[in-house]
């Protein structure tokens, strides 16, 4: 009687051991199998394939910013901002890179429907993209979700895509020898004449001036 229960104890071990290792491979080859992000290079900084951009590739002037959609000092600098931004890249002369920084984990969904947006819309996101810092401000994270929410898509970038860009950029900048003591929304990098500035906060004063020496 020992023996059989034994024999049986065995037996229940050795499936529990085969489902664990089953599951094991599944998870191992599910990851094998996801395709590694894809980057472009601006300016020597790798730049996701799923980044939005606006503005000519071969402007002399790059800025990337680190946003986050609920972020009100990225709105309020993206308000003052806009004007310039619109007139540099009218002239060729500006290339606009936004690449998200999530700080408030609640607006993952808002990024991964703007990104649909962009796919659908191409240039005119840069429009939406004003009009949802003024939806935020004014009405708040649902008021950005109803506009946003005719856009949604199957394959927008994933919460792991996004910290996976931001620390790539944030890699590549310290191996330019560019050190950021801290990061946060909105962080603007300005690279211009071969000079990599970084300017973290809504210090529009700054940005304008790096934009128009």
């Amino acid at each position: 009687m020992y023996r059989v229960a034994a024999m049986r104890s065995w037996a229940t071990l050795a499936v529990v051991i085969v489902v664990f290792a089953v599951i094991v491979a599944a998870v191992v080859y599910t990851k094998l199998l996801s395709p590694p992000q894809a980057y472009t290079s601006s300016q020597g900084l790798p730049i996701p394939a799923w980044a939005i951009s606006f503005g000519a590739p071969t402007a002399p002037i790059t800025l990337i910013e680190l946003y986050d959609l609920h972020c009100p000092y990225c709105a309020m600098a993206h308000e003052q901002l806009d004007p310039l931004y619109r007139q540099l890249m009218a002239e060729g002369k500006l290339r606009l890179i936004f690449i998200d920084l999530i700080v408030h984990s609640e607006a993952v969904v808002a990024h991964q429907y703007l990104h649909c947006a962009y796919k659908q819309l191409g240039n005119k996101t840069y429009d939406l993209l004003g009009e949802l810092y003024r939806a935020y401000l004014e009405g708040g994270a649902g008021k950005q979700l109803e506009m946003l929410q005719r856009y949604k898509c199957a394959d927008a970038p994933t919460k792991t895509d996004f910290d996976s860009g931001v620390k790539a950029l944030l890699n590549a900048l310290v191996q330019k020898g560019v050190s950021i003591r801290q990061v946060g929304t909105p962080t603007f990098i300005v690279i211009k004449n071969g000079t990599i500035n970084v300017v973290v906060g809504a210090d529009v004063a700054r940005v304008v001036s790096l934009l128009s020496q």
